[in-house]
């Protein structure tokens, strides 16, 4: 018996995984049937997340993947989650969310960070060593806001400079909705201030009651605007469901090591499971690990279903994004079905779930 239709909008954010013994060209591929499935299974939103000098994610330019992601799809939203903001110019990031707005119109969303998604190396190679975006990610963000709209203010140095591709009269205009990523209080407040959306990584901090109070802040403290005439949250999990507790345990050894990697610079492809649990780790190693496990949701899909909906219930959010890292693209694709299912998901309904 299937479960009864979700009120709450399931979303997905891909990191776009590259497992050892694969190359990008096979995880791309794998991404573009994952958005596919995700639109048939009902899922809202498909984002992408900007990371750097990784060989186990792929995804160093989304603009380059949601370009591909907008030929093969035709409900689901697509947007970054996010772009990071300082290591870009405003202007090079309007104009490529412009031009994406108009491949897929009305169904781009451009979410936007201001951690680097790297390495402290990397991010200064990154912008250049004459360091010319090192500018406060608040002026950044005016800028880029300046550009996507048209409205400097007065004075400006580059009012009259026209993000490509330019609005036509009479059509909605090609700059995405703005949503800002916070895994603190920061984000929150400048995205209630500027009246965008808010999306909370709680898969970088899993603290629930952060996430909570970051969405109380927003909403009490929200100015509307002409993109979100209310405010709108979503809270973004790490989750792996499998048909049995003891299958998704197993598919959650990855993440462990990858985490040891990642805490010790090392560039690596995505472990599979079978090097996670051939790693001779210490017991220092296997407390990271199990600390690391906090940020994850594990488990068969109604053991998941009940934590997906504690956590909507107690941190407020509107809108759930599930980000799913495993090696096997079927697994992976299989995680995300399993999940509609539990939940409710109903791809075959026309329009569900359309609005920004």
């Amino acid at each position: 018996m299937s479960a009864p239709a979700s009120p709450l909008p399931l979303s997905v954010l891909d990191l776009v995984p590259v497992p050892t013994g694969q190359g990008a060209p096979a995880a791309l591929r794998d991404t573009l049937t994952l958005a596919q499935e995700a639109e048939r299974l009902g899922y809202h939103r498909y984002w992408v997340a900007e990371h750097h000098n990784m060989r186990a994610l792929a995804a160093s330019v989304p603009a380059v993947v949601l370009a591909a992601l907008s030929q093969v799809t035709s409900r689901l939203r697509l947007g970054a989650g996010g772009v990071m903001l300082p290591n870009h110019a405003p202007l090079a990031v309007a104009e490529a969310y412009r031009l994406l707005s108009a491949l897929a119109p009305g169904r781009v969303d451009l979410g936007l960070g201001r951690a680097p998604g790297t390495d402290g190396r990397t991010a200064r190679a990154l912008r250049g060593a004459a360091g010319l975006l090192e500018e406060p990610f608040e002026r950044q963000l005016a800028e880029l806001l300046a550009y996507g709209t048209g409205r400097f203010p007065e004075g400006h140095p580059f009012a009259g400079v026209t993000a490509a591709p330019a609005d036509t009269v009479g059509q909605p205009t090609l700059f995405p909705p703005l949503w800002l990523l916070s895994s603190s209080g920061y984000g929150a407040r400048a995205a209630a201030t500027l009246g965008t959306g808010l999306a909370f990584a709680q898969h970088i901090n899993p603290s629930v009651t952060d996430a909570a109070a970051a969405i109380r802040a927003y909403r009490a403290a929200f100015r509307p605007s002409e993109a979100f005439p209310e405010p709108r949250t979503l809270v973004a999990s790490s989750v792996i469901c499998a048909p049995t507790a003891e299958e998704a345990e197993d598919l959650a050894a990855p993440l462990g090591l990858m985490f040891l990697r990642l805490t010790r610079g090392e560039v690596a492809p995505f472990p599979t499971v079978a090097e996670a649990k051939a790693y001779p780790y210490t017991p220092h190693e296997r407390a990271q690990v199990a600390a690391s496990r906090e940020r994850v949701i594990v488990g068969d899909p109604e053991a998941v279903r009940t934590r997906l909906l504690a956590l909507a219930e107690q941190t407020g959010a509107d809108e759930l994004m599930l980000t799913t890292l495993l090696p096997d693209a079927a697994v992976r694709r299989r995680s995300y079905a399993l999940v509609a299912e539990a939940l409710g998901l109903r791809g075959t309904v026309e329009g569900a779930f359309q609005t920004a």
